[in-house]
């Protein structure tokens, strides 16, 4: 138990990206307000909480609607991103601007219980700098949540440090955590990924994730890859190691079975057929490992920056918590 930590009252930020989230929002809003109510704050040593919209470039009325949302006890900070840059790059904007002793951060679909931040505050008062949800269960078709599995187990064992399996943006961070995040370089960034790097005394809180209240998920099949992709490149160097130890075997097989072919070398078309697809696939599977990093080095190497801020506004709460 961290004694400096049990009589502070630290200031909260709790980061939320979104992007066309229009019929989410009103309940989100809602949902805020009630969770994060004057008494809660105060019960849980609260001194103030700002709410961080990161708008990744919505298309519908999700940007108007945060503007114009006053909160009861919130100071409320949007972040309007140029364009469309992704979940990940929204994450990684919140995070680079906010300046409060807590960090939350927390998807706008209700999937992740607001209320377990506080949860989350009470392990950090135990001294934990870093408190991330670990989903119990997943409320998604069969064919997501076998792919969510797959990934986190995948991910574990390829890494090259300890990360924590069925966990994901959905944690709390301290001050110390948030400033040495902000000074790693990547411009393809993996927030949950470098949020386990940077270290610190990390723990997990399991919890039961709900359905979304409302809207339609925008991670489709094709953002999941993009997403495990740069969660695995951006970690490991296995896959590469895994290339080189396929090769080496490859060159061994082919050794063995050149010698097991010699009584059948009068026709060896069969052999060679086989021998030739065999080439191929692992040669086409190694271009494939090592072209995930080449394509992220490229990327890089180009140096632009993970996001563009159009604008920012920020909104006073209409009642502070000290009234």
């Amino acid at each position: 138990m961290s004694r400096e930590r049990i009589n502070s009252t630290p200031s909260l930020t709790v980061i939320i990206p979104v992007y066309n989230e229009s019929a989410m929002i009103p309940i989100l809003l809602t949902e805020l307000d009630q969770v994060f109510s004057v008494d809660s704050l105060k019960l849980n040593h609260i001194s103030e909480i700002t709410y961080c919209f990161v708008d990744d470039g919505s298309t519908d009325d999700t940007l108007a609607q945060c503007t114009s949302f006053l909160s009861k006890t919130a100071k409320v900070k949007i972040i309007q991103l140029s364009r469309n840059f992704g979940h990940q790059a929204a994450v990684s904007a919140g995070i680079a601007n906010t300046d409060t002793d807590l960090v939350a951060v927390i998807d706008a679909d209700l999937q992740d219980p607001p209320e377990l931040i506080f949860d989350m505050a009470k392990k950090w008062r135990e001294g934990y700098d870093v408190i991330y949800g670990v989903r119990a269960n997943r409320k998604e078709n069969f064919a997501k949540r076998f792919l969510y599995w797959l990934f986190y187990r995948v991910y574990k064992m390829l890494s090259e440090i300890d990360v924590a399996v069925d966990s994901g943006d959905f944690c709390l961070m301290d001050r110390r955590v948030v400033t040495e995040i902000n000074k790693l370089p990547e411009a393809v960034r993996f927030p949950r990924g470098l949020r386990t790097w940077v270290g610190f005394n990390q723990t997990g809180i399991i919890y039961n994730r709900c359905k979304r209240y409302a809207g339609k998920t925008k991670y489709n099949y094709s953002r999941l890859y993009k997403l495990a992709t740069d969660g695995i490149t951006s970690l490991s160097t296995k896959p590469l190691k895994f290339a080189q130890l396929l090769a080496f075997m490859y060159l061994i097989f082919f050794v063995i079975g050149a010698i097991i072919a010699i009584p059948y070398y009068k026709e060896p078309i069969w052999f060679m057929m086989m021998i030739t697809l065999f080439s191929n696939c692992l040669i086409l599977f190694c271009l494939y490992i090592i072209g995930a990093y080449i394509g992220r080095s490229y990327l890089e190497i180009k140096g632009r920056p993970a996001f563009i801020i159009h604008s920012k506004y920020e909104v006073e709460p209409k009642s502070p918590i000290h009234d």
